[in-house]
């Protein structure tokens, strides 16, 4: 399966992970425009922007990549840098667990088995 693909796909399962557990999510994803010269998204702007659904993560980006493979571009870790210097959440994912493992750390889920 192609690298966009799996991507695809792995956005789709934390998209329905997140609205599951009551978060709302927005895809920024958009394909290449080629023929009009790219998109007209800001270079390095997350796959998913989440609204959360209580005080410990109001608010927050995914970056989805591919396992294996899926490495940040520079315009990427551009961004990921500047949310970290305005305090902003920023997560890289590879599955629907990541985030999952993300939330438990931060508090938002609650697992018998978180430490």
């Amino acid at each position: 399966m192609a690298r966009a693909r799996r991507e695809a796909k792995i956005s789709r399962e934390i998209t329905d992970f997140l609205k599951l557990i009551g978060h709302a999510v927005y895809s920024t994803e958009q394909g290449y425009r080629s023929a009009r010269g790219g998109t007209r998204m800001s270079p390095g702007i997350p796959d998913l922007l989440v609204f959360g659904t209580g005080p410990e993560l109001p608010f927050f980006f995914i970056e989805v990549k591919a396992p294996g493979g899926g490495k940040l571009r520079d315009s990427q870790v551009a961004f990921q840098a500047e949310c970290k210097r305005m305090n902003v959440p920023y997560l890289v994912a590879w599955d629907v667990r990541d985030v999952f493992d993300w939330l438990v750390e931060r508090g938002v889920i609650e697992t018998a088995f978180a430490p």
